[in-house]
């Protein structure tokens, strides 16, 4: 009898916890990353009577968690993937939809600025056209103007990102090491797992992959490590290391991850990857930068163009012409860390070889090691020792130092950054627009030969003599002086240069034919400028000479929309992916109530019988008794 009840009554406590684990189940059904729960039964030790061996009934050996490693880590993977590109798309969209509105984007604006040139060259004695250009040039500076500033509010909105990132990492952090704390105990205490405390811990996890991507190790004592980036530690069994957001030493405005421990602060932003936090450096340091400084450079080639053919030719009062827009300075910063005070200055001397990379230089004592800011890669091919007199040259740009550098001093060059907020329109006359060519050219009426010369074509207007009457005279058919000076050998179709003038003179000329360079005087109705100023949108300015101004615009449109477009299939993609490892996670771990209904039935039949079994053994026991009475 004796064994009987106790079989009866072990059967009784291991069904009743098997129920109290089904209701536990039942009841956290819906609780957001709980991990279903089963109970381990195990015989208990079997006692030996004599010969025989007699069970002792049974007991639970564990309730462990349904729970998979290798599905939870694939879990926290796939959010830390699907935030990042998730935040990559949303500002890449924002981005996208300014740059390439149909009506208000870049292009439209500068197709309407080019328009109004032509109508100028269409019409160059109109002071109506010549007031709708200057309007449209405003329009144009004030869209390169608008354009800035939304790329400003996007870098604003990644420092409120990062910021609010930061601080709410480092509380997941905190949570996640005083669970690891209450794990550890717990387990110390019982030696049994602490299931819930478990799981609030992967939930924990899960979230702090939608900010940043991370990698954990499970210790001995229960406690899991947290790291980030490159393998550094945001949390080490109960304690944490806090991570930060602070200036970057070149710019104020502009804010970096830092990890700090005691009082050593390490810079982590180029390591971290993953989650809503990796997204947005991502975009920050790829496509925000990589936007703003192309804008920059078209902004410079359609000002500086429109600016120096200007000058090349003459307005309505005959007067040479000037800048139409003001075209700022190219931006160098210093680090706030620099021992020195040397400053640096950077001038654009050719602006087809500025690609508008970012140059990060650095001194180590002795000399200046260059690198690309944005890939951390070695630039070469910088000449110059950086000195005002002996300045360096690289990519178009030249930059000095007005005092000299310290070890371990480091400067930044934007050539192109700043240059779409800066371009203002200055000329504010419209008489002023250079419509007709500064020089004009003309054949002697007394000339007998066949030769004629081409129209002037002014290719540097800062020459002094630009505007000085020049004599073409032949001496021979092959020979000629200029000015009554000199003798030249002659070939027909050669390009002569002048004073800042081109010419080609073509076909046989004979002795005593004249040919007359002067300033193109009372010249109202000319439109040769006007046309070059027209031409200016086609030009090869750009890429050593290979792409116009039209072609740098579509590209940086069509690589936006790629960027975006590419963000956006990487989001379905990595949506799907998420959705399939959940629905893998929660077909494993999570709670389907008719499994437990079933469970509970069974349990409750279970610890019925067991009851049973109790009452039987329990009357037999009493009968037993009563016969000795």
């Amino acid at each position: 009898m004796g064994d009987m009840l106790g079989n009866a009554l072990s059967a009784l406590v291991a069904n009743q916890r098997a129920l109290a684990t089904t209701s536990h189940n039942i009841a956290n059904a819906d609780t957001e990353g709980y991990s279903r729960q089963k109970v381990d039964f195990a015989t208990r030790i079997p006692q030996q009577l004599g010969g025989i061996t007699l069970g002792s009934g049974v007991s639970i050996s564990s309730v462990s968690r349904v729970y998979d490693n290798f599905t939870a880590g694939q879990l926290r993977s796939a959010q830390a993937a699907y935030s990042a590109v998730e935040t990559s798309y949303q500002m890449a969209a924002q981005l996208d939809n300014g740059l390439a509105d149909p009506d208000l984007g870049l292009g439209a604006a500068l197709s309407r600025f080019y328009n109004s040139v032509q109508d100028v060259a269409d019409d160059p004695s109109s002071i109506t056209s010549r007031q709708l250009l200057l309007a449209e040039a405003q329009g144009l500076g004030d869209r390169f103007a608008d354009m800035s500033a939304q790329l400003d509010a996007l870098s604003r909105e990644v420092n409120v990102r990062i910021s609010t990132s930061v601080s709410d990492i480092n509380d997941l952090a905190t949570q996640i090491a005083d669970i690891n704390r209450l794990i550890t105990t717990a387990d110390g205490a019982s030696g049994n797992t602490a299931n819930d405390l478990l799981d609030q811990r992967d939930q924990a996890l899960l979230s702090l992959n939608e900010l940043i991507g991370v990698t954990s190790v499970e210790q001995k004592d229960g406690s899991v490590s947290v790291f980030v980036g490159n393998g550094e530690a945001l949390v080490l069994g109960d304690s944490t290391v806090k991570m930060s957001a602070i200036s970057n030493a070149f710019e104020p405005d502009r804010l970096e991850i830092a990890m700090t421990t005691g009082s050593r602060q390490a810079i982590v932003s180029d390591s971290i990857s993953g989650g809503s936090l990796g997204g947005s450096l991502d975009f920050r340091d790829g496509v925000l930068n990589e936007t703003r400084n192309e804008l920059g450079r078209i902004s410079l080639a359609v000002a500086s163009s429109m600016n120096s053919q200007n000058r090349a030719g003459v307005d309505l009062r005959g007067d040479q012409g000037g800048d139409i827009f003001s075209v700022p300075d190219p931006v160098a910063y210093r680090s706030s860390n620099n021992v020195s005070a040397a400053q640096l200055s950077v001038e654009i001397s050719d602006l087809s070889q500025v690609t508008g990379d970012n140059i990060l230089m650095r001194f180590d004592g002795s000399n200046w090691s260059f690198f690309n800011e944005a890939t951390g890669a070695a630039v070469t091919g910088v000449s110059g020792s950086g000195s005002v007199a002996d300045p360096f040259q690289l990519n178009g740009m030249e930059f000095s130092l007005d005092s000299a550098a310290a070890t371990g001093d480091q400067f930044v060059l934007r050539p192109t950054e700043g240059a779409s907020a800066g371009i203002k329109v200055i000329l504010t006359d419209p008489a002023g627009i250079a419509a007709a060519a500064a020089t004009r050219s003309i054949s002697s009426g007394s000339n007998i030969g066949t030769a004629k010369i081409s129209e002037t074509d002014v290719v540097d207007s800062s020459d002094p003599n630009l505007l000085d009457d020049v004599d073409i005279e032949f001496l021979t058919a092959t020979t000629y002086q200029i000015n009554g000076s000199g003798s030249f050998t002659y070939t027909s179709g050669e390009e002569l240069s002048i004073n800042g003038n081109s010419v080609v003179i073509t076909g046989t000329p004979v002795a005593g034919d004249h040919f007359l360079i002067g300033a193109n005087t009372n010249a109202v109705g000319d439109n040769r400028n006007a046309l070059k100023l027209a031409g200016t949108e086609s030009s090869k300015l750009l890429n050593n000479g290979a792409t116009s101004v039209l072609d740098a615009v579509n590209g940086l449109v069509g690589d936006i929309a790629v960027a975006t477009r590419s963000a956006q299939i990487n989001l379905q993609s990595q949506e799907n992916l998420l959705s399939q490892t959940q629905a893998r996670q929660e077909n494993y771990s999570g709670v389907n109530l008719d499994e437990e209904a079933a469970n509970l039935l069974k349990f409750q039949q279970a610890y019925q019988a067991a009851a049973q079994a109790t009452s039987i053994a329990n009357e037999l026991f009493q009968t037993l008794i009563g016969a000795f009475r």
